[in-house]
């Protein structure tokens, strides 16, 4: 074996074993007599898409269901890091000493944080109905928590839980049910926590500049990824939608727009949205060809 075979052959063994890889590295070296960086990356992420199933080949509509099934976990994850947050004030010992310690926001908050893990973890397991249920359910208790700090549609994290309801219901229409580990999206919501526009600045303050450096680099990654994994962007894209709604409906409610830097940040606000969304049609549709 040559040293480019062994070097094609390596990329090749990147591919999970059920891949037809000696296949594979006979059509790239009847192609290639050389080594080639573009092949190389061509090869790599071939194999990424191979591994987290993104090469299964969907029809339009079975894509857009898978998408909106991610976009669904995604907001899912953003509405239980702000869940979390809103819990926090809780008054344990007045719950288990006073016979009114229930009457808290942050009881009602703690409610929709169990709403929505469990129609997380039904979401990734494909029990579409039962994600359904809770989604729907979350709705009018984040709403009620969210009333702590006035109109909640004005709250910064609100509209993921009306958005992953919507895209739940959705999804009972699915013709497949896809499935996957509930872990890493449980895990998820950790980080999140921080790095999501939750208004985490009022309990842990992290610096407001160092969370939109975390956000730019979610959308540098998210923007990458579009190569491997169209449906990824879009999911992320779906999260920065509830900042634009958030900011679009506060104008309107208000009619203000003082002297241009409230459009100025909703445009900042709406360009990687709109961004990610080209980033993962530009993708499908190479992937088309």
């Amino acid at each position: 074996m040559t040293r480019v075979e062994r070097r094609y052959a390596r990329l090749v063994r990147l591919y999970p074993a059920r891949y037809p890889r000696e296949e594979i590295l006979d059509t790239v070296l009847q192609v290639n007599g050389a080594f080639r960086v573009r092949e190389a990356t061509a090869l790599i992420a071939g194999a990424m898409r191979a591994r987290t199933g993104a090469d299964v080949q969907r029809t339009p509509s079975e894509f857009a269901f898978s998408a909106a099934r991610l976009a669904a976990l995604a907001l899912l994850v953003y509405a239980a890091a702000k869940d979390v947050l809103e819990a926090v004030p809780l008054d344990v010992r007045a719950v288990v000493t006073a016979p009114d310690g229930l009457v808290q926001f942050a009881v009602v908050s703690l409610c929709a944080l169990v709403l929505h893990l469990t129609a997380m973890v039904a979401l990734s397991r494909g029990a579409h109905r039962l994600a359904a249920i809770a989604a729907v359910l979350a709705l009018p208790v984040a709403t009620v928590a969210q009333w702590r700090h006035g109109m909640p549609w004005g709250a910064d994290g609100y509209w993921a839980t009306p958005l992953a309801a919507l895209l739940t219901v959705v999804l009972l229409f699915a013709p497949r049910r896809e499935r996957s580990s509930p872990l890493f999206w449980l895990l998820a919501v950790v980080p999140a926590i921080v790095v999501l526009p939750t208004g985490s600045g009022q309990y842990l303050g992290p610096s407001w500049f160092i969370q939109q450096q975390m956000l730019l680099i979610l959308v540098t990654v998210a923007l990458l990824w579009s190569f491997v994994d169209a449906r990824v962007p879009l999911a992320v894209a779906a999260v920065f939608a509830c900042n634009v709604l958030t900011g679009f409906l506060v104008v309107l409610i208000s009619g203000y727009l003082g002297d241009g830097a409230i459009l100025l940040g909703l445009a900042i606000t709406t360009l990687p949205a709109i961004a990610l969304v080209a980033a993962a049609t530009l993708s499908r549709r190479r992937s088309l060809i």
